[in-house]
């Protein structure tokens, strides 16, 4: 899946957006700004809706990039080739050149993607729990 639009690297590995990736981009950010914050917030102003609905997706997608950065990472801690990241309608993939040698590897290799979202949902909640919106 190493096709799409090379938008940067971040420690050595390419990251893409396939085609497929602007579709969702485009649904998600419709559907909140369309749907869910006129429903929740209704005084905001349509721009507002737009520009949080923006900002929610592109938060969303770095979640996703952060997860599938996370399941690289750990690969490169171990030796292992990672050529590139592509984020595409269903997610991300990592484009990893080899399976891990030992389990340990591949479990911590496994491991790091959905820790590191857990991660990133435990700061979120806290910062909706002291922030006020």
């Amino acid at each position: 899946m190493g096709q799409g639009i090379l938008i940067g690297k971040v420690f050595g590995i390419s990251i893409r957006l396939h085609l497929s990736w602007f579709i969702i981009f485009g649904l998600v950010t419709w559907a909140l700004a369309s749907n869910y914050f006129p429903a929740n917030y209704p005084n905001w102003s349509t721009g507002l809706a737009i520009g949080v609905s923006f900002a929610t997706s592109l938060l969303f997608f770095s979640s996703v990039l952060f997860h599938e950065l996370s399941h690289s990472l750990m690969a490169k801690k171990y030796g292992i080739p990672v050529s590139s990241i592509t984020l595409f309608i269903l997610g991300g993939v990592a484009e990893i050149a080899e399976e891990p040698r030992k389990p340990k590897e591949e479990f911590m290799v496994a491991l790091a993607g959905p820790l590191s979202s857990v991660i990133i949902g435990l700061i979120f909640a806290v910062l909706w729990l002291v922030l006020p919106l």
